[in-house]
């Protein structure tokens, strides 16, 4: 609990309840324009359900969710009012899974552990994991078990014991060598930052603009997205894509006839607004229809448009939705490099949530982690908010709250459950892997579209992938894992609370690492090394291969994202070189289509790079190169999120409810879209409520101009 016995006032213009967020941007936005705001979280940790965590306090909070999974409540009169956080952020969560691979198949030493898990069947809680953690501990006998090694078959008789029947099914026995592979994630424990809801930020977006003009960007430091790829059915393979207008220079993977269409397109879309005749009349259309009938793009163009270039997490795109997001795509090109993505470094969630938290606490805001809230107070009769009261029985009452759902009291919860007809939801896996699934290419996202997986395959009643599944993959250099290892985030909206995550994610998966254990997956590289060893000089010199879905190699392999210098919202490019240089590859490009020979880009002597970091990004965005050897999986975290929200104002049955009060703001859960986007605008649209006619987030006053500030 924090202490509050230095508050000077319990009143307060706003609460805010968690640090997910768009809580951070409100609270924010509050402070800056002179509101009195306090900001309350249970938690222990920035970021709500986009919070990053090192890997021992992503196995504690996998274990407290599954651990608080399935209490229920009976709302009655004496606990309608009565806040359960934790079962609430618990019921967010399900179908979690832990998996620690073996990094060694043979010669490791077994541990079966269903004699002493059978025979404590009957015990508490505390008593199996004891039970197993001492069976662990004798048996792998080691003369001096070091700090690591005592933590390491701790977590693994946690997971052995775990509420979750998946987790607890994958160690039944334990292995000498995934010991040891916890042993060293626990060492290094502070050198990852796993991120709960994994986002990008468009380089010209609402947020990177906000972050900007606002100054709280001024500490944030990130990496260019290097790649963009996507899976290709029809022949099994993952090709990146070409994805800006350098790209569709250099790529050998389209004719010229394909690259014309594709430009054309591609300068239409900047400026589509002007152009309503072209789309009018599909504007409610499905935007594959669109690109189809109006330029008559397929195959590997349709895709990158599609996909590549305009997809943002939506397969129902309209032509208007999904032109909006082609032009914000073409427009985040080039503002720091050849690409329109950023990485943030450190864990996207919880970073941004912190650099908001600091402008708010720099004006005003007082912020209180680890706060523990027992109910909220309406005033029934005018059905307004009056207050939270905490567990030490202290009231805080503000005009205004703003929460999430998981810190709504127990009937304000009944209301939006009773009204939540449409559910929907977001399986997650996070990866972690021995090296990268792209070769030298070491931050790329990857899409696997609608319905291009077998999800079952070997079953008669085929199913497919009813979303689209994103993958992305960072590196060291994002500050996010050691330089050795990678991180591959999936992720794809469900509609099924029944289908798990696993069932929902492993055939894109398989496409992309070797699973110990698992046939279907790419081949171990201790494989991967026979079959070289016996393969022919000719198949030798050709790093292609024929295993399914690897990487096809379209161009020059890119350089290293370890190389890939970090970089701050300060470093923008000159717009004006970059645009000459661009001109310039038009130029060759229509050389190369008039003559019909390809000519390779020549630098001009008198025009000079636009810079250093462009020449950087340019390096980067060579069109692909294939692994060596397949990534191997070492651990994997699979669970499946809750974003459902009401969209019926009186669903049958909820019309007798009591409404929620009047000055309470509930916010929708974080979507699975690539970026941030629609949180941003939430946020925006919550202050301008809140404070008609004021500034959204002004730009923060530098110290030496006498006014408050950083």
């Amino acid at each position: 609990m924090a202490d509050t016995d230095s508050l000077d006032t319990t009143l307060f213009d706003a609460i805010i309840l968690g640090t997910g967020f768009t809580q951070t941007v409100i609270a924010a936005a509050l402070a800056r324009a002179g509101k009195t705001v306090l900001h309350l979280d249970e938690n222990d940790y920035y970021g709500g359900e986009s919070g990053a965590f090192a890997f021992r306090d992503l196995a504690s909070w996998t274990h407290n969710v599954a651990s608080t999974k399935g209490e229920t409540t009976v709302l009655t009169d004496e606990n309608k009012d009565k806040i359960e956080f934790n079962k609430l952020v618990a019921r967010a969560y399900d179908h979690i899974e832990v998996q620690l691979y073996r990094t060694s198949q043979h010669g490791d030493n077994v541990i079966d552990l269903s004699s002493v898990l059978a025979g404590h069947k009957g015990a508490s809680a505390d008593e199996r994991i004891k039970a197993v953690e001492d069976y662990i501990a004798n048996a792998y006998n080691a003369k001096e078990q070091s700090k690591e090694v005592k933590e390491a078959i701790h977590v693994i008789a946690l997971w052995a014991t775990s509420p979750s029947s998946a987790t607890a099914a994958n160690f039944k026995t334990v292995s000498f060598s995934q010991i040891s592979s916890l042993q060293e994630f626990i060492a290094k424990s502070r050198k990852y930052n796993f991120d709960l809801s994994p986002k990008l930020l468009y380089s010209r977006g609402p947020l990177t603009n906000l972050l900007i003009s606002s100054g709280i960007g001024k500490y944030l430091e990130f990496k260019l997205l290097e790649r963009t790829a996507v899976y290709e059915a029809s022949a099994d393979k993952i090709e990146m894509m070409p994805t800006s207008k350098e790209d569709v220079f250099v790529t050998k993977a389209l004719s010229l006839k394909e690259k014309r269409l594709l430009m054309k397109f591609l300068q239409f879309a900047v400026d589509y607004e002007n152009q309503k005749p072209v789309w009018e009349d599909y504007k409610d259309a499905p935007f594959v229809q669109f690109v189809q009938s109006a330029f008559g793009l397929k195959d590997k163009v349709l895709t990158a448009v599609v996909y590549a270039i305009g997809f943002d997490g939506n397969d129902e795109a309209t032509t208007i939705e999904g032109l909006m997001a082609v032009k914000l795509y073409l427009q985040s090109l080039g503002r720091y490099g050849n690409s329109a993505h950023l990485c943030p470094l450190y864990g996207v969630g919880t970073e941004l949530a912190q650099a908001f938290c600091r402008v708010s606490a720099v004006y005003g805001g007082i912020y209180m982690l680890q706060h523990e809230l027992d109910k909220h107070n309406v005033d029934q009769e005018a059905n307004l908010w009056k207050s939270v009261v905490d567990r030490s029985g202290l009231t805080l009452q503000a005009k205004q709250v703003i929460c999430t759902r998981e810190y709504l009291s127990n009937d304000m919860d009944a209301y939006i459950e009773a009204r939540t007809l449409n559910r929907s939801y977001v399986s997650h896996c996070i990866l972690v892997t021995d090296r990268s699934a792209f070769g030298e290419t070491t931050l790329c996202k990857t899409l696997f579209p609608k319905e291009s997986l077998i999800l079952n395959p070997g079953e008669p009643n085929v199913r497919r992938n009813e979303h689209t599944i994103s993958v992305l993959q960072l590196c060291g250099g994002t500050m996010s894992c050691p330089s050795d290892k990678f991180i591959l985030y999936v992720w794809a909206e469900s509609d099924s609370p029944n289908e798990t995550a696993k069932e929902e994610l492993t055939a894109a998966i398989r496409k992309l690492v070797h699973i110990p254990g698992d046939p279907l997956s790419l081949k171990s590289p201790t494989t991967q090394l026979a079959s070289k060893q016996t393969a022919t000089s000719t198949s030798k010199a050709s790093p292609t291969g024929t295993e399914s879905a690897r990487t096809h190699s379209l161009g020059e392999a890119p350089a290293s994202g370890g190389d890939q210098p970090r970089m701050s919202f300060d470093q923008e490019l000159d717009m004006d070189k970059v645009r000459a240089e661009i001109l310039e590859a038009e130029k060759r490009l229509f050389e190369e289509s008039e003559t019909s020979t390809p000519q390779p880009p020549q630098s001009s002597s008198s025009s000079k790079p636009a810079s250093k970091i462009f020449q950087k990004a340019k390096s980067v965005g060579g069109l692909s190169t294939v692994p060596s050897e397949a990534p191997q999986a070492l651990f994997s975290l699979f669970y499946k999120r809750t974003t459902s929200w009401p969209r019926v104002p009186y669903p049958i049955g909820s019309e007798d409810l009591k409404p929620l009060p009047s000055n309470l703001t509930v916010l929708k859960p974080m979507n699975h879209s690539l970026d941030f986007e629609a949180s941003t605008l939430e946020a925006r649209q919550i202050f301008e409520e809140l404070c008609p006619g004021m500034e959204f987030l002004p730009p923060t006053p530098e110290p030496d101009d006498g006014s408050s500030g950083y």
